[in-house]
Order: structure tokens, then sequence, then C-alpha cells
């Protein structure tokens, strides 16, 4: 078993996406730490026939029934943990890449303790008071309510945290203790979401961690990387000193690179 592995879990559609994460992973991972692919097993000959740099491209099926759709990916990702491929894993989506080198360090913070995303999301929310006028719901409240959710499902007190955008630092001990006590299909059925309940969980089960800030810049929504792109002028350099890369959110179809 590895200690430490990157692992996306893609399909057909997000091919283009993970073949530039492929090559960034290549360029900027300077301990050679291994990178795993899952997708549906219809398409394995594709991603390993395409994409141009991955340790294995694994079939959701032999480890995960459930794995079609947003929901599907979310529950591969959790389960990911049951191939015993690794203890600690990074979970990648595929419209996300790196701009600058990355350590086994960046994300452990020793041997058996990793960082874990956890924060309070200002810089997001900063962003949304200024521009909630633009969109038709409320992201503050629609974020906190299902944490708030999760939080009494696990008797988890104390204030409302986050712990996205992707990456996400996993330790697999976590997961199996939210499947053993929980059921993640179960607890997957009340809210659908990762990261929440991985958060949650890692507080509720006791798991050594020690929290971190975002390690990739996210652009949410295309009005936001309008914002940075056009009105601000950004470009990569500007997001360097602070993350470690990038996502851009393919649900609005942005482009592959900020």
């Amino acid at each position: 078993m590895e200690k430490f592995v990157l692992y996306c879990k893609s399909y057909e559609g997000d091919l283009e996406r993970v073949k530039l994460l492929s090559e960034t992973i290549k360029e900027h991972n300077k301990d050679n730490l291994p990178f795993y692919i899952s997708v549906p097993e219809k398409d394995v000959d594709l991603f390993e026939r395409e994409v141009p740099h991955f340790t294995e491209v694994i079939a959701d099926e032999s480890y995960c029934t459930f794995n079609e759709g947003w929901h599907g990916q979310q529950l591969a990702k959790a389960a990911f943990y049951l191939t015993e491929i690794a203890e600690y894993y990074l979970s990648l989506d595929s419209d996300s890449y790196f701009f600058k080198d990355f350590y086994l360090k960046d994300f452990m913070a020793s041997e058996d303790v990793p960082y874990m995303v956890m924060h309070s999301n200002e810089i997001f929310f900063n962003w949304w008071d200024r521009y909630s006028y633009k969109f038709n719901f409320d992201a503050r409240e629609s974020y906190e309510r299902e944490y708030l959710s999760i939080k009494e499902h696990l008797g988890t007190g104390g204030k409302v945290q986050h712990y996205g955008p992707a990456p996400f630092i996993w330790d697999t001990k976590v997961w199996k203790w939210l499947n053993e006590t929980h059921g993640i299909t179960n607890v997957f059925k009340k809210h659908f979401n990762e990261l929440k309940w991985y958060g949650e969980a890692a507080i509720a089960s006791g798991a050594n961690f020690y929290p971190c800030a975002p390690l990739f810049a996210c652009m949410h929504y295309k009005e936001q990387y309008k914002m940075y792109k056009e009105d601000w002028d950004y470009s990569e350099k500007h997001f360097q000193n602070q993350y470690l890369g990038m996502v851009m959110q393919s649900n609005w179809n942005a482009p592959l690179k900020f």
C-alpha cells in the first residue's frame, strides 16, 4: 500500500481536461507521487491511450458499482479507499490543473498527519456578497443549510467550516469510519456532497489533521472568472503565491486554463 497518491475520478466527457491535468502533474510533481485515474470500465482503454501521464487507470466498477453522473462521481471518489491503494490521497477533479511545483509536504504535515482544507470560505463569500444580485439563489444559505444538516446527523458542533474547493486531502480511515458507522451510500442519499461529509466525519471520528487553506484557486462561476480575467486583468501569476493550481469549473463550460 502506498502512503500517499494523487487520484482523479473522471469519464469520457472530461478527457481533454484530464489530459491537461496529467501534463501538469508530470511537470510539477517533484516527489513523483503516484497518479491514479478511475473511469467507467468502458472508458479505460480510451484514457490509457490518450492521457499522457498516469500510474494506472482503474475501472470504477472494480470497487464501486454506482459511478455514473455527478452523484456517482462523488460516491466513487469517496469509495476509492476500498481499493486499498493508499492510506491518504489527494482527490483531484478533472477540471483542475497545477501551475507550480508541489511536494508531499504540501499535503502531509507529518508522516501520519495530513492537512485538511478547512476554512470560513471568506474569499468566495466576500465576492458573493458583492455580486449576488446577478444570481437567483442565495449561495450562503444553501451552503450552510446543508452543512448544518450534516453536522446534526454526525453530532458535530461549532461554527460551520468549509472543506473545499477541490482538491481534497483525504485519509482513508475517515471514509472507512463513516462507512462502517453510518454507511456512505446512506448518508449520500441524504446529501450528495462528499467534501462536507468527509470534513464533518473527520471531526466526528477524531481523526488527526492540520487545517489548511484551499490548495487551488477556483472559478466557481463565469461571472467570477470574468471579474478576475477581464475586469481585474488577472493571470495565473497573480494566484501563484497562494495556490498550487486552479479549478476551472466545467459546469459552466469554463476554458481549460485560466
